[in-house]
């Protein structure tokens, strides 16, 4: 299925464009179009663009990556390590146009002071992509990556530690 969304990929539109492919649409593939583009035009499933059905909302679901974890139930459908993942990304992305525009300030002044320590590590991660490609194939490619490994480190990790507990003293 053809998913579209606002053209210049930022961090929302990377863990929306990874939810997607991941968990929703395997066989996804993805295009971009400009920021004020009428939703009625276009072809395919819109997410992140002003008027479609899959962007932001008021209250809770006031990013797109919110509204897609909700339509599509994947915090219940997946393992804690999915709603672990979750958290280290949405403590890492408060401040992100902050951490991106004004970098004299130290991340960790940027992280909400409960921010799991991850957070900041993930943030900068999705940064440097922002600023190394502006391909935005590539980068929602990459940050696939990123976000597979984050999320298999800690779902193996939790598995690790459960097979533990339940061995045999």
């Amino acid at each position: 299925m053809r998913w579209v969304t606002l053209e210049d990929v930022a961090n929302t539109r990377m863990i929306s464009g990874w939810l997607i492919k991941r968990f929703i649409d395997p066989e996804a593939t993805f295009a971009f179009v400009p920021k004020g583009t009428d939703p009625a035009t276009i072809e395919g499933n819109a997410f992140h663009v002003d008027g479609a059905g899959l962007s932001p909302k008021e209250g809770p679901l006031s990013r797109t990556y919110q509204v897609i974890l909700d339509e599509y139930h994947l915090l219940e459908k997946n393992p804690p390590a999915f709603r672990e993942l979750i958290d280290i990304y949405a403590a890492g992305s408060k401040n992100w146009l902050r951490f991106r525009n004004e970098p004299a300030i130290p991340l960790r002044e940027l992280l909400p002071p409960d921010a799991p320590p991850e957070s900041g590590g993930l943030v900068t991660a999705l940064l440097g992509i922002r600023l190394t490609t502006t391909d935005d194939q590539e980068r929602l490619r990459l940050a696939a990556t990123v976000f597979d490994l984050f999320y298999n480190a800690l779902r193996i990790r939790a598995e690790r530690a459960a097979n533990e507990r339940s061995a045999p003293r």
